[in-house]
C-alpha cells in the first residue's frame, strides 16, 4: 500500500466530505481500495457510501459523485450505519447471548443502566477495565449510547452486570456508577467507576490479557469479543471513515469523521458485530488495544470504531494492562527455546568433561608406569597420588596410627597370646611374667 498515496487522498477526502455528507441517502465518507464488480482493487479511491444505489438517470446532476475529484478516483458503496446496543422492552424482558455474571470483571462482556429509558431497558458490551489518569482508580469503558443512553444521562447512574436485558437486576448486580461520557465527532465513549467486590481484571474474555494499545493501519487484522457474537474476526478496511449516524433520543444525527471501518473476515466469522456489541474494544494480533466499536453495517459484515487514542484522551483514561504479562509473554514465547539452548549447553559440557576425566586418567595411567619408582613406595603402594588434591593426601598421612581397643589388661592379655605363639624366639622359662607388675614403678592392677 502507497501510504502517500492514502495520506494524500485522505487530505482530499476531508475538503469534501461536508459536501458529500450534506446530500440526499449519503451515509459516510473515506479512503480505500475501489470495488469492481464485487471484488476489491488495489486501486486507492475516495469511497463514498449511500444508503441505496441507484442509476446516473434516477440521481438529479447535483447531488451525482463524481468519477473522480482532483484526478483521484472516486468509488459509491451501498451501506447505511446504525448504533449496536441492543434493548428491549420492559414487557418483553428475556435474557439473550451471553448473560453470564462474570468475576472478576473483564472486558467482553454484558453491561447496562439500571434506568429505563422511554420504556426501554438497554445493553451493551464491557469493552475492557481502564484506569482513570487523575485518580489511579480502576473503571470501565463502553460506549456513551450503552451507559448513557440520551441526554438525561447523568453521572452516578448504576451500572449492572449482566445487563437488565441479561437478566441481571439492580441493585443485586451493580458493578458501578457513569462517571464521564461523551459523543462528538470524534468519539462515542463512557466510562464507568468500579464500585463491587467481584474483583477486575486487565483482560478480555475469549481474548486474553490486554498488552497495550496500537494504531490501526488498513489490513491490519484484528478481533473483538462481544456480548451478542463474542468472538469474531476482521480487517481494518479503512482508518479515514467519516459516517453519519442517528443517535435519536433527541441527540439526532451525529457525524463521526476519520473512524476506523472494518470489514468481517468470512474465513473465521459470519459477521464482526450486532446489536448488543456496541462498547466492545477492537485489538490487533498482538493483543493491543485499537479502537471501541460502536456501529456497523445491517447484516453485521462490517463494523465502525473510534480509535483508541481518541477515547482515551476524551475519557482521561489509561488501558488497563496486567502486570503478569511482559512476564507472560517471555515465558511463552522465550523459555523454550532458552531451555532448549541450556540442554544443549549442558550436554556439550558433560561430553567435555567426560573427555577431560578420560585424558587426565589416561596420562595418569603413562605417568605412573613410566616412573614407577617415584609414584609406588616400598610396598608397590601409592603414597601420592596425583588425581587427588594433595592437601587432602597430606592430612589423611598426618593422622596419628589408630590406639588399640580394650582396657590395660585386655591389651597385655592379647600381647602374652602373641608372644605365645614365637616359641622359636623365645623358651617359656624366658618368657615375662605379664601378669604381674614387671615394669619399674609399675603397680599390679
Amino acid at each position: 500500500m502507497n501510504i502517500q498515496r492514502m495520506n494524500e487522498l485522505i487530505e482530499l477526502k476531508q475538503g469534501v466530505e461536508d459536501e458529500f455528507l450534506g446530500r440526499p441517502g449519503v451515509t459516510g465518507v473515506d479512503v480505500g481500495y475501489k470495488i469492481t464488480g464485487g471484488e476489491k482493487t488495489d486501486q486507492l479511491a475516495v469511497r463514498v457510501y449511500v444508503a441505496q444505489k441507484k442509476g446516473v438517470r434516477s440521481v438529479p446532476k447535483e447531488e451525482r459523485i463524481p468519477g473522480t475529484i482532483n484526478d483521484a478516483p472516486t468509488d459509491v458503496i451501498e451501506r447505511t450505519f446504525h448504533l449496536h446496543p441492543a434493548r428491549m422492552a420492559m414487557a418483553e424482558m428475556k435474557p439473550m447471548v451471553d448473560t453470564g455474571r462474570y468475576s472478576p470483571l473483564r472486558g467482553g462482556i454484558s453491561i447496562g443502566p439500571c434506568r429505563v429509558v422511554g420504556g426501554y431497558i438497554y445493553t451493551g458490551t464491557l469493552g475492557c477495565m481502564v484506569t482513570d489518569n487523575a485518580t489511579g482508580d480502576p473503571m470501565m469503558l463502553t460506549n456513551f449510547h450503552v451507559a448513557a443512553v440520551d441526554e438525561n444521562w447523568s453521572a452516578g447512574d448504576t451500572m449492572a452486570q449482566p445487563s437488565r436485558v441479561d437478566g441481571g437486576s439492580c441493585p443485586v448486580d451493580v458493578v458501578g456508577d457513569l462517571r464521564r461520557a461523551q459523543v462528538n465527532t470524534d468519539v462515542d465513549a463512557a466510562v464507568i467507576r468500579y464500585d463491587s467486590d467481584r474483583g477486575h481484571a486487565c483482560e478480555i474474555e475469549d481474548i486474553g490479557d490486554i498488552n497495550g494499545t496500537a494504531t490501526a493501519v488498513v489490513n491490519m487484522a484484528v478481533r473483538k469479543r462481544g456480548r451478542t457474537t463474542e468472538l469474531t474476526y476482521g480487517t481494518v478496511d479503512s482508518v479515514s471513515l467519516s459516517v453519519r449516524v442517528d443517535y435519536g433520543h433527541g441527540i439526532g444525527e451525529v457525524i463521526l469523521r476519520n473512524q476506523i471501518g472494518i470489514e468481517v473476515d468470512t474465513t473465521q466469522s459470519t459477521m464482526f458485530g450486532t446489536n448488543g456489541d456496541s462498547g466492545s474494544v477492537v485489538v490487533d494480533e498482538n493483543n493491543n488495544v485499537v479502537g471501541l466499536y460502536f456501529a456497523g453495517n445491517d447484516d453485521g459484515s462490517y463494523g465502525v470504531a473510534n480509535h483508541i487514542e481518541a477515547v482515551l484522551n476524551a475519557m482521561d483514561v489509561s488501558i488497563c494492562t496486567q502486570p503478569k504479562s511482559f512476564l507472560k509473554d517471555f515465558l511463552d514465547n522465550k523459555a523454550k527455546d532458552l531451555i532448549k539452548e541450556f540442554k544443549e549447553k549442558e550436554k556439550e559440557w558433560k561430553e567435555k568433561e567426560k573427555e577431560w576425566k578420560e585424558w587426565k586418567e589416561k596420562e595418569w595411567k603413562e605417568w605412573k608406569e613410566k616412573d614407577k619408582d617415584i609414584f609406588e613406595g616400598p610396598g608397590g603402594d601409592l603414597p601420592i597420588d596425583p588425581r587427588q588434591p594433595f592437601a587432602a593426601q597430606a592430612q589423611a598421612q598426618s593422622q596419628p596410627a589408630p590406639r588399640p581397643a580394650g582396657n590395660l589388661e585386655q591389651r597385655l592379655a592379647r600381647l602374652e597370646a602373641a608372644l605365645a605363639q614365637l616359641t622359636h624366639f623365645i623358651s617359656p622359662e624366658l618368657r615375662p611374667d605379664l601378669s604381674k607388675g614387671s615394669l619399674k614403678r609399675e603397680s599390679d592392677r
